[in-house]
């Protein structure tokens, strides 16, 4: 079984309430503060891109910023670079068991400094 992976925002240490329907996608858009898909459905091991959209107005600086525990292999993802969704030990072990074990909660930073609401990803088998 593929392991389940999902990358998610605010709230708990590793909490998010899906807002809407999943999408399979590798792209976030980020504008205005709100992350479009707000729920986005990956494959382990694809490469997951946050965008800034170039019709923001005004025009924003974000950053991922994961906290206690990492689906990629840094703490923090860039907006305009691919991050390879790798997961970590307890999501490929038991992430077949409980898809908890694959919650990885994340701050979306707006201009260095205002945390927005919270967007989720997730990031599982069946990805696009």
């Amino acid at each position: 079984m593929g392991a389940l992976l999902s990358v998610v925002a605010c709230g708990g240490a590793n909490t998010y309430v899906k807002k809407g329907p999943e999408k399979a996608t590798n792209t976030v858009t980020l504008n205005n503060c709100k992350a479009d898909p707000d729920t986005v459905r990956v494959a382990k091991g694809s490469t997951l891109t946050w965008i800034n959209d170039p019709l923001e107005s005004p025009a924003h600086t974000y950053t991922v910023k994961f906290r206690s525990k990492k689906p990629i292999a840094s703490d923090t993802a860039p907006t305009g670079q691919g991050q390879t969704i790798t997961g970590d030990f307890a999501c490929s072990a038991l992430g077949w068991i409980s898809s908890s074990h694959c919650m990885y909660a994340y701050d979306l930073i707006q201009d260095g400094g205002t945390k927005c609401p919270d967007p989720g990803v997730h990031v599982g088998p069946g990805g696009p």
